[in-house]
């Protein structure tokens, strides 16, 4: 299996009125950008930030927003791209990757498999956003990234138990939330009531963020 640079298809996306950042690593090798190699998305797959067929991020946060997935559009079109969008917009939180560009080994999509790294410069987007003061990671794989960018090398620990952090960027301090992976194979770790609950505490209408 031949392994080709993999390139990050989108830009961040960071509304005007967000407080909140979502940073995860990198979409799976079939989203990204390959010198003579086309996107090969299903007819589910969305073209957006976690928008594999097989990935929960949207419904659980659907969930957790709104109180229901029943409208959530699955399907490789504008319009589920927008529905995503606007459902940021709502919340008043951006999404970015940590990554730029890597190697998937194998094509593989798990972040063991992420090689090569060239990260993205996430302190200068924080830099040109100002009203950003909380961060969410979308594993733990995102904030051992983040040490090589923050001012002291490391994020505080705040409340071990409920993953929430603390770090220090551009001399700002950051409230920082480390999601339980949205992936399917991160429920062999923990249960689905368990992640839903957090979800909820982070994008619900009572977030406790």
């Amino acid at each position: 299996m031949e392994n080709k640079i993999s390139i990050h298809p989108f830009e961040p996306f960071i509304p005007n009125n967000a407080t909140k950042l979502i940073i995860g690593t990198i979409p799976p090798y079939r989203f990204c950008k390959q010198e003579g190699v086309e996107p090969n998305l299903s007819s589910d797959d969305v073209n957006f930030y976690y928008g594999s067929h097989d990935n929960s991020f949207w419904e659980l946060v659907y969930a957790s927003s709104c109180g229901k997935t029943e409208e959530l559009i699955k399907e490789n079109s504008k319009e589920a791209v927008d529905q995503r969008k606007a459902l940021l917009e709502k919340m008043g939180i951006g999404i970015t990757d940590i990554v730029e560009q890597c190697y998937h080994k194998d094509q593989k999509s798990d972040d063991k498999s992420l090689m090569n790294i060239k990260q993205k410069d996430i302190r200068k987007l924080l830099s040109e956003n100002e009203k950003i003061d909380t961060l969410i990671y979308t594993s733990d794989f995102v904030k051992s990234q983040m040490n090589a960018i923050c001012d002291d090398g490391y994020h505080s620990s705040v409340d071990k138990k409920n993953r929430i952090w603390s770090v220090r960027i551009n001399g700002k301090k950051y409230r920082v939330v480390i999601l339980y992976s949205p992936s399917p194979n991160a429920l062999r770790r923990i249960n689905a009531e368990t992640r839903q609950r957090q979800y909820d505490g982070v994008f619900g209408k009572n977030n406790s963020l």
